[in-house]
């Protein structure tokens, strides 16, 4: 089984500034649903914009582990991929 993590993110460029807690703003891809490497499966974001995603690291069945709208900090677990 392979982890999905919730990415690192930053507010705009500002030299040295911590990573920042984030939401997933929404799933691109079924829970239950066939994903192949590479697929974007989760757009992230954080102060009202999407910033990013979550990207299939393998290929399989996907299973969401967090909600969409769910406040989330960098390495949370929110799908596996069996």
């Amino acid at each position: 089984m392979t982890e999905l993590v919730f990415p690192e993110l930053r507010r705009r460029p500002v030299a040295n500034r911590a990573p920042v807690r984030g939401v997933l703003v929404r799933w691109l891809a079924a829970d239950g649903s066939s994903v192949h490497v590479g697929d974007r499966l989760a757009e992230v974001g954080t102060d009202g914009e999407v910033v990013g995603w979550v990207l299939a690291l393998a290929t399989g069945t996907l299973w969401h582990q967090a909600r969409a709208g769910e406040v989330l900090s960098a390495g949370a677990v929110v799908g596996l991929i069996d």
